[in-house]
C-alpha cells in the first residue's frame, strides 16, 4: 500500500483551495448525509482506519514510529463510541431512557457496558467478557484519559505514555480485533433482539389490542 499522493508536488495555500470543492474523481466523495445510525459510520470508520494504518505498516516496514499514535487513538476511540453505542441498545432493550455517561474514560464505560449486558444477557458465555475486560484494563491503563494517545504531555504537564514505550502493532491489533469482533457481534444481537421484541408487541397490538 502506497501514498497516492506521494508523487505529487508538494501543495501550498492558494486561491483556488476551498474544503468544499469537488471533482471528477468521485470515488473521493464520502457521503455522510444517506439515512443510518450514525454511530455505526463513526465507530465502523475508526476500525477501519487502524487495520489501514497496520495494512499500510506490513506492505512498506516504515513509518511505523509515525503511524503508531493515530493508530492507537483510531483504536481507542473506535472502543469508546462502540461502549457507549452498546450502552445505548442495552438501554433500548430494557425499554429504559436512552443516555449514556459523558465520559472519555474507558473503565467506567465498561463497567457500566458490562453491568447491562449481564442484565439484558443473563447466560453470556462470561469468560468471554472477562477477556473483553483484561484487554479493555489495559486500554484504559495505557490512555486513562484520551489524552495518552493523542499529546506527548498530559493537561498537568507530565509526560504521557510512559507505560507503554513500545508496541508490536501486529499484536496489538490482533488482541483489539478480538475485542471489537466480539463488540460488534454484541451490538448485532442486541439490535436484533430489540426488533423481535418490537415485532412481537406490534403482533400483540393487532391482537388484543394496546
Amino acid at each position: 500500500m502506497t501514498d497516492p499522493f506521494e508523487s505529487q508536488p508538494t501543495p501550498w495555500p492558494n486561491p483556488q483551495a476551498d474544503l468544499l470543492a469537488g471533482d471528477d474523481d468521485w470515488h473521493f466523495i464520502a457521503c455522510m448525509d444517506w439515512p443510518r445510525d450514525q454511530w455505526i459510520g463513526y465507530i465502523g470508520g475508526y476500525w477501519k482506519a487502524a487495520s489501514l494504518i497496520v495494512a499500510q505498516v506490513a506492505a512498506t516496514g516504515r513509518d511505523q514510529d509515525y503511524l503508531v499514535y493515530p493508530f492507537l487513538m483510531c483504536w481507542r476511540h473506535h472502543v469508546e463510541l462502540q461502549l457507549k453505542n452498546l450502552i445505548i441498545q442495552c438501554q433500548r432493550c430494557k425499554r429504559e431512557e436512552v443516555d449514556f455517561p459523558r465520559t472519555h474514560k474507558i473503565g467506567p464505560l465498561w463497567s457500566r457496558t458490562r453491568k447491562l449486558l449481564d442484565e439484558v444477557y443473563r447466560d453470556d458465555d462470561r469468560a468471554r467478557l472477562d477477556d473483553v475486560e483484561r484487554i479493555l484494563t489495559q486500554l484504559q491503563d495505557f490512555d486513562p484519559t484520551s489524552e495518552h494517545f493523542r499529546y506527548p504531555v498530559a493537561r498537568d504537564g507530565s509526560p504521557t505514555l510512559e507505560a507503554l514505550p513500545r508496541v508490536h502493532l501486529r499484536k496489538f491489533h490482533e488482541a483489539m480485533e478480538g475485542v471489537a469482533h466480539y463488540l460488534d457481534a454484541t451490538d448485532t444481537g442486541l439490535r436484533e433482539k430489540f426488533d423481535a421484541e418490537s415485532e412481537a408487541r406490534e403482533a400483540m397490538r393487532d391482537l388484543y389490542g394496546p
